[in-house]
């Protein structure tokens, strides 16, 4: 969070010197050629001049840059502002009074500090991408195919090493527990040949004092009653014998679980089809299941990895990575219906039961606190502009936009419940009422084209259910179709589609699409399945 003394800094207006009259009065110019900053009135002179009326002036936002100092871009909010300070929270460039108004508690840092930064990070995706070229220029098909026969009679071998190491644990195992019974039975026989030994010497002992007592005459028999009385009492019958304690095997029990593990597992990729689509093929990077038979409402990707999902029924949100896997759970006290991210902070969420209120969830501390209360309207999709506004779609044809602090803007009307909405970066607006796909634009709500069905194969969608409606950089709309199974795609100011999907991918009642950032398309669908695509050229 910026201190007062920082903000304060910060909010020190940036001020450009006229390099021909010194003036800092509408100095808005910039000669790429003379690299100097001019104001309004040199402009014209310089464009005079006989040597300069060649130059290049252009705006200070579009400036080359000077030697190593980068030229911030103006603010499309407030024209005349630079962009010059960055907010570290939301990954944006921002004007000092869009600053001031939306991000004052934020960490931010100046422009030209940020820049480097990008800058270097921008030079080692720029290295990594030059060694992908490289990588790719050196495969062929024929050298892919043989290594990938090489790798599987690599893992054959490895396979079958493992089990014969396996097999010869178990043997070893087996002989030492043989081996453990063999010297137990050596043990206790020779233990029982000396206890038979004792008792024979006892038979032959009291045999001997038998045969004495039966001889005994009238004169020793007082003497040999003696003796019998001591001697008996050594040969006492009444001693409890202890028996050895029989040894006992319990058999183990075969689990095929901790043997798969212990052999290995055989992991690849996922087998997909390619199939053409607006110059692009499609590939399935993953598919996996959230939950069963709970559609998936609406997908929100964080990047090209991760993604938020609200589920039907669910009271709470759920981050996903690509393979599945859960990796966060956000428990709230409603059911959050539609969901969209704020830069990397924050979440807008509607709830289930179309209530009045637009909620925000900061990812920081996992706090819900009510963002907009749009009454009389009750609240249904929700997207942002390139401007960074709201735009709320109601249950009825008008649809509210607000401003970063949650106050309403306007309001447009569709001519028509926009149950489904997203935000094009040409400023208009798709909407759905679950039947068509309208084009509308943001301002007035003037409908500029209307998609009913055409597909660029010639043929027509007869019978349609369009649900959660999504787009990606170059303003292709991705449209899901729950009732045909497949996923539109409208190109930009195009009333033509084409079909994502064939049925080879295997894709039941989509219900919700959202496109990452690096354009991969994560599908959800009424079952509860997510598939992650990847279109490519």
């Amino acid at each position: 969070m910026a201190s007062s003394r920082s903000v304060r800094r910060a909010q020190e207006p940036v001020t450009y010197t006229c390099a021909l009259c010194a003036s800092e009065d509408r100095v808005r110019w910039y000669c790429n050629d003379c690299q100097d900053n001019v104001c309004d009135r040199c402009k014209e002179a310089h464009s005079r001049g006989k040597k300069t009326k060649h130059d290049e002036v252009v705006l200070i936002g579009e400036a080359n840059r000077q030697g190593d100092k980068p030229v911030p871009e103006v603010c499309k909010l407030h024209p005349g502002k630079l962009c010059d300070v960055y907010c570290c929270d939301c990954d944006i460039l921002m004007c000092l009074m869009c600053f001031s108004q939306t991000h004052k508690q934020h960490n931010w840092k100046h422009f030209e500090d940020e820049f480097q930064i990008k800058k270097q990070h921008l030079q080692e995706h720029m290295t990594a991408i030059s060694a992908r070229i490289a990588h790719f220029k050196n495969k062929t098909s024929k050298h892919g195919n043989k290594t990938f026969k090489v790798n599987i009679d690599t893992m054959r071998k490895d396979v079958n090493t493992q089990r014969a190491m396996i097999k010869s644990e178990i043997d070893s195992i087996a002989d030492a527990v043989l081996a453990e019974l063999s010297s137990l039975e050596k043990e206790e026989a020779v233990l029982h040949q000396k206890d038979c030994q004792k008792l024979e010497k006892n038979v032959r002992e009291l045999t001997s004092l038998f045969e004495k007592a039966e001889m005994t005459d009238t004169t020793s028999t007082f003497e040999m009653e003696r003796s019998l009385t001591t001697t008996l009492p050594l040969y006492d019958v009444n001693v409890k014998d202890v028996l050895p304690k029989l040894p006992s095997f319990v058999t183990g029990s075969i689990d095929r679980v901790l043997l798969t593990k212990m052999l290995g597992e055989l992991h690849h990729g996922n087998q997909y089809e390619k199939t053409e689509i607006d110059s692009k093929h499609v590939q399935r990077l993953s598919k996996f299941t959230v939950t069963q038979q709970n559609r998936i409402i609406c997908t929100c990707p964080v990047d090209d990895s991760h993604a938020w999902l609200s589920i039907y029924h669910h009271q709470g949100l759920v981050l996903v990575n690509r393979e599945g896997m859960v990796i966060e759970t956000v428990k709230l006290d409603f059911r959050p219906y539609m969901i969209a991210m704020v830069g990397t902070t924050d979440i807008l969420m509607t709830s289930h039961n179309h209530s009045t209120f637009v909620n925000k969830l900061s990812l920081h501390n996992k706090q819900v606190t009510t963002f907009a209360d749009i009454r009389p309207h009750n609240a249904c999709d929700i997207s942002i502009n390139e401007r960074d506004e709201v735009v709320v779609s109601t249950t009825t044809p008008d649809m509210v936009v607000l401003n970063q602090a949650g106050t309403i803007v306007r309001k447009v009307t569709c001519g028509m419940v926009g149950r489904f909405i997203t935000c094009l970066s040409s400023g208009d607006i798709a909407v759905s009422d679950a039947v068509n796909v309208l084009i509308i634009t943001d301002r007035s709500g003037t409908n500029k084209y209307k998609w009913s069905g055409e597909l660029n194969n010639g043929q027509k969608v007869g019978s349609r259910t369009p649900y959660k409606l999504s787009c990606d950089k170059y303003d292709r709309l991705f449209v899901p179709d729950v009732t045909k199974n497949q996923v539109y795609v409208l190109p930009r100011d195009s009333t033509q589609a084409t079909c994502l999907l064939d049925q080879k991918h295997g894709v039941i009642s989509p219900t919700a699409v959202g496109v990452d950032t690096c354009g991969n398309v994560w599908i959800g669908c009424w079952n509860g399945t997510v598939h992650v695509m990847r279109l490519w050229s």
